[in-house]
C-alpha cells in the first residue's frame, strides 16, 4: 500500500500548528474539560480473558442481573458518546452512571465506544435514520476534528463513572479502501490517541478486519513515521469462533493481550428467560486473566489432583490438609500428617453438623463440603480470578470432576461446572452461582 504524503502535527510549521489550535478551539470548545479526578472506577475492561457482548441498547436492569448469573459474558459493549450512533442518548433510558456502578458492583466489566465521525470513503445507507457524518478530506482539519471527539469521549467516560486508565473504542464502519482514505484514517487515529492519552485514558479501534484493523496493522508493520498506535484492537471478524485470532486482518505480533474478537454478529441470544439480539465478543486485554496466588493458611499445601478417602491409620500429606480444613471450622487445633483418633472424632463432629451419620471417615463428601466453606462471590464465571476460584477447582476435583487446578476459570473449569450442574440437575449454565455453592458445601459429588 503507498501511503500519500503525511501531515502531523508533532512535524509541521509553527503556521500549521497555529492552524490546528484554531481549528480544535472552534470546533470543540464546548467539549473541553479537566483531567479526571484520580480515583479507582469501574473497570473499562481492565485485565481479562473471556467472553463479553455488545447491544445497541444498554439493557435493563433485570436483564443484567439474569445474564450475570446464567450467561458467560462478563464484559459488555456500551454506546457512550458520538453524533453518529444509531442508539444515541435518547435511546439509551438505562444508560446512566448507576447504572454503570450497580453492575460494577456485580462484576461487570465495560467496552465504551464512541461512533463519531467517518472515512470520507464510508457509504450511508440511505434509508438508515442516523447518517453517519464523514470526517474532513483535510489532514489539519481531520486531526481537530479527531482531537474534538477524544475530548468528547474523555467527558463521557468521566460522566459514566470510568476513571483515568479506562479504554474508549473509536468505531470506524466498514469503507472501501483508497490510500488518500486510509491515509486520513491513520491521521485521525494517531490525533485521537494522543489527545486520549493526554487526558489520561486510553485508546481502542473497533473496525472491520478487512477496512480499519487492517490498515493500522499496516501501518505498524511498515513502521509508519510517528504514529501513535492504538493500545487495544477490536476485530469485526466473523468467523463464528471465540478467540482472539486475528486471521487475514490483524498479525500475530500486534497487540500481544490487548484485542478483542467481535466473532458473532447480530444474533438473538436468551439466558434465563431473557432475550437479547447482541454481538459476541472473546476479550485477552490488559494482563489478562491472572491466577492469585494460592493461600496455605495452616501452612501446608491443601491442593491436589484428587482427595482420597482417608481413615484412621492414614499418614500422609493430604491428612494435613484436612485437618487444615477442620481446624478452620473450629474442631482440631494441632496439624500434622497422622491420622488418629483425634482427627476421626473431628471428622464426625462435621458429619454431624451436616447431617450425617458417623462413621470416622474423611470420604469424598467429606472433602467436596470442606473445601467449598469460605466467601461465597455472587458469581464465578469464564475469566474468573481470585481465592473463591481455587476454592471451586478444588471442591469440584473432590466431587469427582477434572476442573484443572490454574486458579483461572478457564475452558477445562467451565467443562466441569456444566457436568456438575448436570449431574445434580441445576440448568446448563456454565457459570458457578448460589445453587453450585449449595450443593458443593451440602457435599453433593458428581
Amino acid at each position: 500500500m503507498r501511503l500519500v504524503p503525511r501531515l502531523t502535527a508533532k512535524s509541521s510549521s509553527p503556521t500549521t500548528r497555529l492552524l490546528i489550535t484554531g481549528l480544535v478551539t472552534g470546533l470543540a470548545a464546548s467539549l473541553l474539560l479537566s483531567s479526571p479526578a484520580r480515583a479507582a472506577g469501574p473497570e473499562a475492561p481492565g485485565s481479562f480473558t473471556g467472553q463479553g457482548f455488545d447491544a445497541c441498547v444498554a439493557p435493563s436492569q433485570s436483564v443484567m442481573d439474569t445474564w450475570n448469573l446464567t450467561s458467560p459474558f462478563s464484559a459488555i459493549g456500551i454506546y457512550v458518546s458520538g453524533n453518529s450512533r444509531y442508539c444515541g442518548d435518547r435511546y439509551q433510558p438505562n444508560l446512566t452512571a448507576s447504572w454503570v456502578a450497580r453492575n460494577a458492583a456485580n462484576g461487570w466489566r465495560f467496552m465504551p465506544i464512541h461512533v463519531g465521525r467517518q472515512s470520507p470513503c464510508f457509504k450511508n445507507n440511505p434509508s438508515s435514520r442516523v447518517q453517519k457524518k464523514k470526517m474532513s478530506t483535510d489532514v489539519v482539519t481531520a486531526r481537530a476534528e479527531a482531537v474534538a471527539e477524544a475530548q468528547e469521549t474523555a467527558a463521557a467516560l468521566a460522566k459514566y463513572g470510568f476513571g483515568p486508565g479506562s479504554v474508549s473504542y473509536l468505531d470506524i464502519e466498514w469503507y472501501a479502501r483508497t490510500a488518500a482514505c486510509d491515509n486520513l484514517l491513520l491521521e485521525y487515529v494517531d490525533a485521537w490517541t494522543e489527545q486520549l492519552h493526554a487526558m489520561g485514558y486510553q485508546s481502542g479501534l473497533y473496525s472491520s478486519g478487512s477496512a480499519g484493523i487492517k490498515v493500522v496493522d499496516e501501518a505498524r508493520l511498515a513502521g509508519r513515521p510517528g504514529m501513535t498506535f492504538p493500545d487495544q484492537m477490536w476485530n469485526a471478524w466473523v468467523n463464528k469462533k471465540a478467540d482472539t485470532k486475528g486471521g487475514p486482518y490483524l498479525s500475530d505480533s500486534g497487540w500481544i493481550r490487548q484485542r478483542i474478537h467481535q466473532y458473532h454478529n447480530g444474533i438473538n441470544v436468551s439466558y434465563g428467560g431473557k432475550t437479547l439480539n447482541i454481538d459476541k465478543n472473546y476479550l485477552d486485554v490488559g494482563q489478562g486473566s491472572v491466577p492469585s496466588p494460592q493461600s496455605n493458611p495452616c501452612g501446608v499445601a491443601v491442593t491436589f489432583r484428587s482427595y482420597p478417602t482417608l481413615k484412621v491409620g492414614a499418614n500422609r500429606a493430604e491428612v494435613a490438609a484436612l485437618e487444615c480444613l477442620l481446624k478452620k471450622q473450629g474442631l482440631v487445633k494441632k496439624i500434622d500428617t497422622s491420622y488418629g483418633a483425634g482427627t476421626a472424632r473431628a471428622v464426625d463432629r462435621y458429619r454431624a453438623k451436616r447431617g450425617w451419620s458417623k462413621s470416622g471417615v474423611a470420604t469424598r463428601a467429606v472433602w467436596t463440603a470442606l473445601l467449598a466453606q469460605g466467601s461465597r462471590p455472587r458469581v464465578l464465571k469464564e475469566g474468573s480470578v481470585g481465592e473463591p476460584v481455587w476454592r471451586l477447582q478444588r471442591s469440584l476435583t473432590a466431587a469427582g470432576l477434572k476442573p484443572g487446578l490454574s486458579g483461572v476459570y478457564d475452558a477445562r473449569t467451565v467443562k466441569a461446572v456444566q457436568a456438575y450442574r448436570k449431574a445434580r440437575k441445576l440448568p446448563g449454565y456454565t457459570t458457578t452461582e448460589s445453587k453450585v455453592w449449595g450443593q458443593l458445601r451440602r457435599g453433593k459429588t458428581a
